[in-house]
């Protein structure tokens, strides 16, 4: 299937040469997704082609897109994805795209070292996004073109309960901040009382 040959063409029959000198992989992933969905996704694709290339010749680093705002973090992710034989992205397809995103791109992008490599795209589409208008595909395969790699696009349309599903997570998420800066907020002197 269309699967199997896009992950036939990323695995290392030619790139051993290009690891991380003192490494011992022959197949680096860079992985970035945007919450636990996105990252159930990458996983997927990630353990198909660890299968295919086999565990002890396949290794990938992970990171969420919020966290690249932590300069840490940031660097040890640019520094990673400079050496990939393969960049994985699994976003949403919206009319904006993460922050984080572009800061994490301007970083590694000028100095990858690799002569060779792939960008994997794995985009979720909700279902009300304009088929025209198509930003982190059309984002990502520009990326691609700079950094001289091959570009791999693999689109999901977001069914009804799934899309509910995402954004009730992402609401959770929200709602967890919200309350706990409130708890750690100095208090103004008044007494809130619960029923």
């Amino acid at each position: 299937m269309e699967q199997t040959n896009i992950l036939e063409r990323i695995t290392p029959t030619k790139r051993v040469g290009f690891a991380p000198a003192g490494t011992e992989y022959a197949l680096n992933i860079a992985l970035l997704y945007e919450d636990t969905p996105t990252r159930k996704w990458a996983a997927q694709v990630c353990d198909q082609v660890t299968r295919l290339a086999g565990n002890d010749a396949v290794r990938c680093t992970w990171w969420e897109i919020s966290r690249l705002s932590d300069p840490d973090v940031l660097m040890d992710a640019s520094l990673m994805t400079m050496v990939a034989d393969v960049v994985l992205v699994s976003i949403y397809d919206a009319k904006e795209l993460p922050v984080n995103l572009s800061a994490w791109t301007d970083t590694w992008l000028p100095n990858r070292c690799l002569p060779m490599g792939a960008l994997i795209a794995l985009i979720s589409v909700p279902g009300q996004l304009n088929a025209q208008t198509k930003p982190a595909r059309d984002y990502l395969r520009a990326v691609a073109r700079k950094g001289r790699m091959d570009f791999l696009l693999r689109e999901r349309w977001l069914p009804e309960t799934s899309r509910g599903y995402f954004y009730m997570e992402k609401a959770k998420g929200w709602t967890d901040r919200a309350t706990s800066a409130l708890q750690e907020a100095p208090g103004d002197g008044h007494k809130t009382h619960s029923h």
